[in-house]
This record gives C-alpha cells, structure tokens and sequence, in this order.
C-alpha cells in the first residue's frame, strides 16, 4: 500500500539502479562490465575526476552507468585488444619498461578501468566529449583526434 499518496514502491533493482555514482559502485560496475587484468592502475584521484565526468554528462547513477556501459562494452574491448600504432607502441615500451609492455601485448590490452570508461564517453558522447576532454586536458588543438581513433587506427576496423 502507498498510504494514499500514489506513489509507486521502487523494486530493488529500481533504488540500486538510482542510487548515485560513488567510488564503490562506480568499481562495482566497472569490474562487472570489464575483464581483471584491466584492473591495474588506480587514478590518483580515487575516481573523483571520472565521477565527475560522468556527471556532467548526466551519467549520475549506478544505473545510467550500467547502460552506458553495457552499449558500448564490445566495441571498447575490441578497442582495447586492437594493434597499436608504432608511435604508441614506442611510448608505452618506454613508459613501462620492455617486460611490462611485452606482457601487456602477449595479453592482448592496454587500458586501465579508467581509460576504458572514458572511451566509453568518447563512444557515447563524440564530439562533445572529445571538446570536453581537450578543455580538461588543455589541449587546444580542435584537430586532435579522440583516443580510441588515435591509439587504435579508424573507428571502421570496430565495427
């Protein structure tokens, strides 16, 4: 009964879906949408800077999230064991030390939690949140190509 004031009782699945993104649940679904090795960087803001992202993107619950993810989850992961360019490849050899980066290519991956849920705005969000990202990031050039273009060749070898 709702006491008269029509309001419907949410299910639960319906008060997890609406609950609002902190870094718990943001890991939460992350590590449900995403394979563990990709778990291997924690951003030095503890996901603050991406909680903040996804919000202002209006992607501020547990739900939203689950949905963005869940449309965009092949493609990112298709992203992710593509080839690199030698220019790339270069800079994380030399980033990582040739025995990390010869074990991150055996294992077929390259990003970490939060570069995979930025591609997944990247993904949903395009040209926005390529602006976005070059405002925050202080590159002016309105050139610049988005990261799952510039790491991994045309968006056409995803599909």
């Amino acid at each position: 009964m709702d006491g008269g004031s029509g309001a419907r009782r949410l299910s639960a699945r319906q008060r997890v879906a609406a609950q609002p993104l902190t870094r718990a649940l943001l890991l939460k679904a992350l590590r449900a949408h995403f394979p563990k090795k990709n778990d291997y960087q924690e951003p030095e803001t503890g996901y603050a800077e991406e909680i903040g992202e996804l919000q202002h993107f209006s992607v501020d619950s547990v739900g939203r999230l689950g949905a963005l993810l869940g449309r965009h989850r092949k493609r990112i992961l298709a992203i992710d064991r593509s080839p690199m360019d030698q220019w790339h490849q270069n800079m994380y050899r030399e980033e990582m030390g040739t025995a990390v980066f010869a074990d991150f290519l055996r294992r077929q991956f390259w990003f970490a939690y939060p570069g995979l849920l930025r591609l997944a705005l990247e993904l949903e969000f395009g040209e926005r949140y390529e602006t976005f990202a070059n405002q925050r990031d202080g590159i002016g050039s309105p050139d610049a190509k988005p990261i799952a273009l510039a790491l991994h060749g045309s968006e056409k070898n995803h599909d």
